[in-house]
């Protein structure tokens, strides 16, 4: 196989990475891997793009000055060499962090990030000392680039969002973000934004990071709440993206089809946002070069030299040439695969109408959906065998195994080791980061057969195991909306109990909550409890279409691949098959009526700790037969197993869902009670933290045992009792943050439904209130929202704590402070009961609750016990050791939104959803409104007038809020949307 030439592309890139940070100069700790990255994406464009390196521009640490940075930034958007339209690529390896923004600001979200460039910290030219590049700052300069050169701008950022990173360090893993310990100042870059002109400067208040934003598509490594990792010598946003990149047909590939081929990660979920982001890669603008076939024509049959294990399946493009020669000019002819075509291991046979003018062997190159190849690292002590040598040899015509041998193991899946003892054999390890415990006790004897049969043996498992549809179907769902087909199915796991009837038959039910949690798999602790489970499953359609499933399990730690359940091959009088798997239906496995017996997902060889696997399910609309999928253990199936067949009619409508599995020995550890509370700023909550954590640990400041940028929770034990919970969740804020809501909403109900799956319960829940404040609209919304959650149910283990009693007991001693008229006959003290008590009996406030019998507590603090005790208004005060000592031994139950995330995974089916879809809608209402009256205002206003462009973008910012809330509104209303 050889390349062909390509012209150089007028890309144009700007390639940053950063390692050394200084650690006692920054607070930032150095990076192993991010310059490394930016080499190998460097490569890439070099390589696989044919991009003239001095079209690149690199700064690699200290390099990489904030001062740097933005100049190379404000270079694209001057560079005459830049035409407009041309593709330009800005890729950052290093920290990201997060940081208050500064009020002034009026920004809209309390943090604003930013990456960090090398010399944060440092002192600048003018005595002060370098910050971060927020976000603010970034998308002032890709707007400018964009008016300047175009839209065509991509932007790939491996580094965390927020300042979360640093704290979960582990051995060779480390996260590229940490806490920024400067405040950020509010008058940063008021140079560059000014010196853009205009009554409005440069619109600093849009966001670099914007899922509407029209001037550059971005690829993220993460989502905002996660980190971004880095294993050893690569990132894992970098190692999947290149690896999705590796083949790939650039003019042939959207930016979301590149998200869907991307490897998952188990600790970030990457990202692509932009108002193009389904524009094709580099807006077609950039051929690569690919691998080229040689094909035979026959008969009218063109046999092509690529298989399924090269990635060839029904839908994938060839491109044909009468020779290599010709390949700079356009196909002779275009072939798709279909699903009457012939797709083998290793080649493909094609009908080809009409047939060539001319006779003899063509070329071909895959023009749409390839896939990649298997990334193996093999040491040097093998490439020196004699079996390695002929295996990798293309002497004599021999065809190349289906791998890719890489020299670092970084770069690798799967690696081989050699044992040359007296018995000299080859054996395997996972360098995958997400299966690297995983040990592999299988090998294979050092010969040619062996060796070849291992690596076909290792292809089609990972090919099989991580091959999707690129093209994933779309169907109208409810209200028109398009959603992804595998969407629409929820696959839920559960522990079998089995009751015997009178017939002395077991027959087996689920027991317990679903072991599936969405985004990170089953996970099973495997021990004397556990060992012998047995575990069904249970597959639910929430499409309009009966389908037919197939569910394997792919296991990583002999590489085998078993079928669990494939549909009957029943066939109706005329011969269609009947779908088991009806619209609107669940079909169950392991239990029930499907015919599969119990299954047990437990560890039986005594020398593992760890057992790594996956769960595939296919689903397709029309039968196919997918019983070659499976394959053995690979020491007996490197040895004379027979060659798959081939599946017969493949269905054109098909996708699949892949559920990891984790089995690890451990002690079995019952769920955690929990204890919920919500409290928006200046309510008090922060306070009764405080002071909790001081009370117990002698320091306000507890480390949580989780974080996000939403939740925190914290581990407490108070003496004598169980440890629990407590569970710090997000509350809304400014009544018109649209985007926050929908974000905390999410975020909360994500958290929520991932415990509710692991079994866990709560005992109680805070909403927090300051009492001598009047309800706002902040306060309501957020009460509206912990009734919400909790349900009526649950009303019971409410607490409604009111804060700040001590400021009442100060007041009282200064009868200055007592007012005129009524107020000022009455103390503060008697004022706040008077508030607590409308609280309590208003039908629109609190009395739902009270009714509910929920508990009403109060709370301050009193540096000096006898002031508490001089009134009975707050002689009934609890310090917050006692009132969790009260709360945690109430029944623990379910909240409401907890049950119902879990039922339906949709956030606008939820009460709490339901909620805040009805306020967005009177916001949107009010948002049409101001819309409205501006294009009134611009009617009787001249383009000359010099308020006309103010006016002007005011109307354009109303109009694309109202389309990123209704998109996000959309994007919540879609099965699974509870899940970040």
């Amino acid at each position: 196989m050889a390349a062909r030439f390509v012209s150089s592309p007028n890309l144009h890139a700007l390639i940053i990475g950063i390692d050394d940070y200084s650690l006692s100069a920054t607070g930032f700790k150095p990076l192993k891997a991010a310059v490394s990255d930016a080499d190998r994406f460097r490569d890439w464009l070099v390589n696989e793009l044919n991009v003239s390196p001095s079209s690149i521009r690199n700064l690699r640490n200290k390099a990489a000055t904030r001062k740097a940075i933005v100049s190379e930034f404000q270079s694209l958007a001057t560079k005459a060499a830049i035409k407009e339209g041309d593709p330009i690529v800005i890729y950052y390896a290093g920290h990201g962090s997060e940081a208050p923004a500064p009020k002034e600001w009026h920004w809209d979200s309390p943090k604003i990030q930013m990456i960090v460039p090398w010399d944060y910290k440092h002192p600048d030219g003018a005595n002060r000392t370098v910050q971060g590049i927020p976000d603010r700052t970034l998308g002032f300069l890709l707007t400018n680039i964009s008016k300047n050169k175009g839209d065509n701008i991509t932007v790939i950022f491996d580094s965390c969002h927020s300042g979360s990173g640093t704290r979960s360090d582990e051995g060779d893993s480390q996260t590229r973000g940490g806490y920024y310990s400067s405040e950020v100042p509010a008058d940063l870059d008021e140079g560059l934004f000014s010196s853009a002109g205009g009554t409005r400067g440069a619109r600093v208040s849009e966001r670099f990071r914007h899922h509407g934003l029209r001037s550059h598509v971005l690829l993220a490594a993460c989502a905002q709440h996660e980190e971004a990792r880095e294993e050893k010598d690569s990132g894992d946003f970098t190692r999947v993206l290149l690896k999705a990149l590796s083949g790939v047909a650039t003019t042939e590939i959207t930016y979301e089809d590149l998200m869907q081929r991307m490897e998952s990660l188990t600790k970030q979920t990457p990202q692509c946002e932009g108002f193009f982001r389904s524009r094709f890669l580099f807006n077609k603008k950039v051929p690569n070069t690919k691998a080229i076939y040689d094909v035979v024509l026959k008969a009218r049959k063109a046999t092509i030299s690529a298989g399924a294990i090269h990635g060839v399946e029904p839908g994938t493009k060839f491109g044909l040439w009468k020779s290599r020669a010709d390949l700079q000019g356009p196909a002779h002819a275009e072939i798709k695969i279909t699903q009457n075509d012939d797709v083998r291991a290793y080649e493909t046979i094609v009908s080809y109408t009409p047939r060539p003018a001319f006779p003899g062997p063509m070329v071909a190159q895959i023009l749409g959906n390839p896939k990649p190849k298997l990334d193996i690292y093999v040491p040097p002590e093998i490439k020196r065998l004699d079996c390695y040598k002929t295996v990798f040899s293309t002497e004599g015509g021999r065809l190349l195994p289906p791998v890719k041998v890489v020299d670092t193991k970084g770069l690798a899946t799967i690696g081989l080791k050699y044992f040359g003892d007296d018995d000299p054999v080859i054996g395997f390890e996972m360098l995958d980061p997400k299966e690297e415990r995983q040990k592999i006790r299988h090998v294979i004897e050092p010969t040619v057969d062996e060796l070849q049969e291992a690596m076909a043996h290792l292809a089609a498992y990972y090919h099989h195991k991580d091959r999707k549809n690129i093209k994933a179907p779309v169907i109208t769902g409810d209200g028109n909306k398009k959603e992804l087909f595998s969407s629409k199915f929820t696959f839920d796991a559960f522990v079998l109990e089995g009751r015997e009837d009178g017939a002395y038959r077991t027959t087996w039910v689920p027991s317990g909550e679903n072991r599936n949690v969405e985004g990170s798999g089953i996970k099973i602790t495997v021990c004397d409890e556990t060992q012998n489970d047995y575990y069904g499953f249970r597959i639910t359609n929430h499409t309009d279409f009966d389908v037919f499933p197939y569910l394997f399990y792919f296991d990583s730690s002999n590489f085998s691949i078993t079928a669990i359940y494939q549909p009957e091959a029943l066939a109706q009088t005329d011969g269609k098959h009947i779908a088991p798997l009806k619209k609107g239906s669940s079909l169950p496995i392991g239990y029930g009526t499907s015919g599969v017996v119990p299954q047990t997902l437990s560890i039986w060889d005594p020398e593992v700790d760890v057992e790594m696997g996956y769960l595939r399910l296919y689903l397709s609309t029309k039968y196919v037969d997918l019983s070659f999928i499976q394959q053995k253990e690979i020491s007996e199936s490197t040895r004379g197993l027979a060659p798959a067949p081939v599946p017969s009619g493949p269905s054109p409508f098909w996708d699949c869902i892949t559920i990891p599995i984790v089995l690890e020995r451990g002690e079995w550890k019952p769920p955690k009670h929990m204890i919920g509370i919500i409290g928006s700023k200046g309510n008090g909550k922060h306070t009764f933290l405080a002071e909790l954590f001081k009370s117990l640990y002698g320091n306000p400041a507890l480390k949580p045992s989780f974080e996000n940028t939403y939740v925190k929770e914290y581990s407490i034990t108070l003496p004598g009792s169980e440890p629990f919970s407590l569970v710090d969740l997000p509350h809304f804020q400014d009544p018109e943050k649209v985007d926050n809501h929908i974000a905390a909403l999410q975020a909360t109900l994500s958290y929520l439904t991932q415990e509710y799956q692991k079994g866990r319960r709560f005992t109680s829940f805070i909403w927090c209130y300051n009492i001598s404040t009047y309800l706002s609209e902040v306060d309501s919304m957020n009460l509206k929202l912990v009734m919400d959650l909790c349900g009526k149910e649950m009303f019971k283990n409410v607490v409604v704590l009111t804060t700040n009693w001590n400021k009442g007991a100060m007041m009282g001693l200064n009868k200055s402070s007592s007012r005129g008229g009524i107020a000022g006959a009455i103390s503060p003290l008697e004022r706040y009961q008077k508030n607590e008590q409308q609280l309590s009996d208003n039908p629109h406030i609190c009395k739902p609750l009270k009714d509910g019998g929920a508990r009403f507590e109060r709370f301050g603090v009193f540096r000096d016990p006898t002031l508490r005790d001089n009134h009975p208004a707050t002689k009934v005060i609890k310090t917050p050791s006692e009132l969790l000592r009260l709360l945690i031994d109430k029944d623990p139950r379910p909240l409401q939104a907890q049950e119902e995330a879990s039922t339906t995974r949709i956030v606008t089916q939820t009460s709490a959803g339901k909620t805040l879809q009805s306020k967005i809608g009177e916001k949107l209402k009010k948002k049409a409104s101001e819309i409205q009256s501006l294009e009134n205002e611009l009617k009787g206003m001249s383009k000359n007038d010099k308020d006309w462009g103010e006016v002007q973008t005011e109307k354009k910012d109303a109009e694309e809020d109202i389309v990123r809330w209704n998109k996000t509104l959309e994007e919540i209303g879609r099965v699974n949307s509870v899940f970040m």
